[in-house]
């Protein structure tokens, strides 16, 4: 984690946005106040969830329940 001054950030956006953008958290501090710039990363696919990735919260049974349920419902595809 970095921490750089407002004006410092004001000064060399390019840097501190560089920073941020490559994983690192930046925090501006500008008198007692203090925002932290992160990277953003948004899933490829955001509707679906990694194979597995519920696993551990469902029986076979409620799995299987849920599975169909689904494949009953309508699907509309967000705009």
């Amino acid at each position: 984690m970095k921490t750089v001054t407002f004006d410092e950030a004001r000064n060399d956006f390019e840097r501190v946005f560089k920073w941020a953008a490559g994983g690192e958290t930046v925090v501006i501090q500008r008198q007692d106040q203090s925002v932290a710039l992160q990277a953003f990363r948004t899933a490829s696919d955001p509707e679906t969830a990694p194979a597995g990735y519920f696993a551990k919260d469902y029986t076979p049974e409620e799995a299987a329940e849920l599975n169909l349920l689904a494949s009953q419902s309508l699907h509309f595809r967000l705009p």
